[in-house]
């Protein structure tokens, strides 16, 4: 029989073997008024309980060492450590019920963010609209191939302007010019009419239009002259006039056999960077003259946004 021992002197109950039960029909109750409750293990204080302020601390007794929670299977479910962190394992937190499955790294991208909780629940699909008005520095959330990235209503604008918006241009020139016979002439219109020129594509100075960002597709293209010769026509000869798209292996042809205004207009395919000019051919075996300054001198088009085609 184990031997239980009351010693006044160190203020001790000692037990020679075994465990020390104590069964009362009543609450054990352990009253402390140096506030505080040690235990043990073979003279050395593993954990303290603390009165302070009515408040109860936990602390252990052990430096680099922390306070584990496990439930009754053995599982880990929380762990306050040695560098004063609470560490919750994965998958180990729930609220009413509903695990939390975020991991840290999710949440910590909520660091530092000052949205109000209106702000959060629009992006979560809220319904509320309004009639803000819409400036030129205002931010657009976009998705950008995954990542969430914010740019401003200028650069939106400027895309879709770029894509939907009407792209032409119209030119004539300032004088007249000479056509040799046997040459491929460009005719020289170097005056935008109107300003008439979109997205700034056309180029004075080699009188040649190249379609700019946003322009590809369709265009209605127009050029127009009136020529005249110095001598008279002979048979087989004639003017030709060209406009050109896509270089030389697109484009609209005419040909006219008398002085006067000859006009060579329809549809071509572009792309963006090709260009566009008017060139003139002839074989009179003279000099043609070019009216470029005349009224109705003209190179221009206007990229096609629909096409009807209407047969007799």
């Amino acid at each position: 029989m184990a031997n239980i021992e009351l010693d006044g002197t160190n203020k001790k109950i000692k037990v020679d073997s075994g465990d020390l039960t104590l069964d009362v029909p009543g609450d054990i109750i352990l009253d402390a008024d140096g506030a505080d409750l040690v235990f043990a293990d073979g003279g050395t204080n593993i954990l303290k309980i603390t009165n302070s302020s009515s408040d109860v601390v936990l602390q252990p007794q052990v430096d680099a060492k922390d306070i584990i929670f496990k439930q009754y299977d053995g599982t880990t479910v929380a762990t306050v450590e040695d560098n004063g962190t609470f560490n919750v394992p994965t998958s180990k937190l729930a609220i009413n019920g509903t695990a939390i499955t975020s991991t840290a790294a999710e949440l910590n991208i909520l660091d530092g963010v000052t949205s109000t909780a209106a702000e959060i629940n629009l992006i979560d699909g809220g319904t509320a609209r309004g009639t803000t008005a819409i400036a030129d520095g205002d931010g657009v959330l976009i998705n950008d191939a995954g990542t969430m990235r914010m740019t401003n209503v200028t650069t939106l604008k400027t895309y879709i302007g770029g894509e939907d918006s009407d792209h032409y241009f119209a030119a004539k020139g300032d004088g007249t010019q000479t056509i040799s016979t046997g040459t491929d002439t460009t005719c020289e219109f170097d005056v935008l009419i109107d300003s008439m020129d979109s997205h700034s594509g056309f180029n004075t100075g080699t009188y040649t239009y190249t379609v700019q960002t946003g322009g590809a597709g369709l265009w209605y293209l127009k050029f127009g002259n009136y020529f005249n010769s110095a001598g008279s026509w002979g048979s087989g000869e004639q003017i030709q006039m060209q406009l050109y798209g896509l270089g030389m292996n697109n484009h609209i042809f005419h040909s006219g056999t008398a002085d006067g205004w000859l006009e060579v207009n329809g549809i071509v395919k572009l792309d963006v960077g090709d260009t566009v000019k008017g060139v003139v051919w002839q074989n009179t075996g003279g000099n043609v003259t070019a009216n470029n300054n005349n009224g109705n001198a003209i190179i221009g088009g206007f990229r096609v946004k629909s096409i009807w085609w209407i047969k007799k």
